[in-house]
């Protein structure tokens, strides 16, 4: 296939993903800016700059590796191989994942307190496992150990634990309490029990996203930045990242949206909400990032070291990149290994989907050469899971580490 044919296709499906992020940003609108939301809004915009220094810089080297060639032809392809760069890194994903994932979930899942007229024992228990107090507004005398006050005695100290306020106003705490972690319910606590289930179980899935993309993106631009400084041949041409983008938009915003919810959902506290994502998953995700960038690397520099051609290399790469994206969405379903997940992704259409079409992409790209690869084998080819394996082995430790405690005992427990 002719580099004019691909780059007509390259242009088709990059037009045909604005559009479509174009079409999601008009249909889904966010009626309240939250802090999470801002959060968002920051990384998009710090994606945005970093592509275009991305760009600069990648541009800096073509010119540099061509011997600064100024013929038309060559600033062509120092242009188009900067432009894959810059797309690269350009936040596709994350400027509809926000609006896509949540409507109006976000509310309600940093929830720190329940104020309420009725009284059940039974959902007040199930309130306090998930770090939530609860605050009974009630004239009436309740048989509790509940602490039970008057109006007149309400300190701010009181309303951090469950509480019983001898009063039928239920204005009474409007002012007192932080509007971001309140939820009042004066009809039935089972279906705020069950949104907030939900909304957890939504808030979850975007962090899920939001770590699935740094470890997709963060090793790509390393790989090209270190192989090129070692004088590695590596070159993203722009019809393979474009269709890395949409296959990477798909999954974040369309199956990750849609994994099973952690058994203990109910059971933790709920997530600070000045916090985007906590320093310990941030540095568990740039440790494994680390790892995949490793495992990407080694087979494709192999190659080279053993005489191998460039598309042997391209396949061998591109074919453990997609194997780690598909095995780590796999792993990160629950805390069951990854062989217990494996099966459980079969009860789950959405991940059956992603793995018909993760199957599809590996195959695409052993018996085609649309970008530039060759068939590698089948032995080579279970030799690019296996290694895709490895690049997850420590999700599966740090999971292993979890169920030898009672808590990741409990959330391996099914519902």
């Amino acid at each position: 296939m002719t580099s004019n044919i691909k780059l007509i296709i390259a242009a088709i499906l990059f037009l045909s993903l604005i559009i479509l992020k174009i079409f999601i940003s008009r249909k889904f609108r966010v009626t309240q800016t939250t802090k999470l939301y801002y959060y968002n809004k920051k990384l998009t915009i710090f994606l945005i700059i970093s592509s275009f220094l991305v760009f600069i810089t990648s541009l800096i080297i073509n010119i540099y590796q061509g011997g600064n060639d100024p013929s038309f032809k060559a600033t062509i392809n120092y242009l188009l191989n900067s432009l894959s760069i810059a797309i690269l890194i350009f936040p596709f994903s994350i400027l509809t994942l926000y609006k896509t994932s949540f409507k109006d979930e976000e509310l309600i899942s940093h929830t720190k307190t329940i104020v309420t007229n009725i009284y059940n024992p039974s959902f007040i228990k199930k309130f306090n496992r998930a770090g939530i107090n609860v605050i009974i507004l009630s004239s009436q005398n309740i048989s509790s150990r509940i602490t039970s006050i008057s109006p007149d005695e309400i300190e701010s100290r009181l309303l951090r634990k469950n509480l019983h306020i001898q009063t039928d106003n239920n204005e009474i705490l409007k002012k007192q309490m932080n509007k971001e972690t309140t939820i009042y319910e004066f009809n039935d606590l089972q279906n705020v029990y069950f949104q907030l289930q939900h909304a957890r179980g939504i808030h979850d899935n975007y962090i899920r996203s939001i770590k699935y993309l740094i470890l997709t993106y963060l090793p790509l631009l390393l790989s090209y930045y270190f192989l090129t400084i070692i004088n590695f041949p590596i070159t993203y041409n722009i019809l393979t990242i474009i269709i890395l983008k949409i296959y990477t938009s798909i999954t974040s915003e369309y199956v990750y949206k849609h994994l099973p919810y952690d058994t203990d959902i109910m059971e933790r506290k709920p997530k600070p909400y000045n916090v985007f994502i906590g320093k310990q998953e941030l540095i568990f995700t740039i440790i494994e990032s680390f790892c995949v960038f490793f495992i990407l690397n080694v087979p494709y520099m192999f190659v080279f070291v053993e005489n191998g051609s460039q598309e042997f290399a391209n396949t061998l790469f591109y074919t453990i990149f997609i194997t780690i994206n598909l095995f780590y969405t796999l792993s990160i379903i629950s805390d069951s290994n990854f062989i217990k997940n494996l099966f459980k992704s079969i009860r789950c259409l959405p991940l059956i989907i992603y793995i018909i079409i993760s199957i599809s992409l590996t195959i695409l790209i052993n018996f085609t050469n649309l970008l530039n690869t060759t068939n590698i084998g089948w032995h080579n080819y279970i030799s690019c899971l296996l290694f895709s394996v490895i690049a997850i082995s420590i999700n599966e430790l740090i999971k292993l580490a979890r169920f030898t405690t009672t808590k990741g005992r409990k959330k391996c427990k099914s519902k």
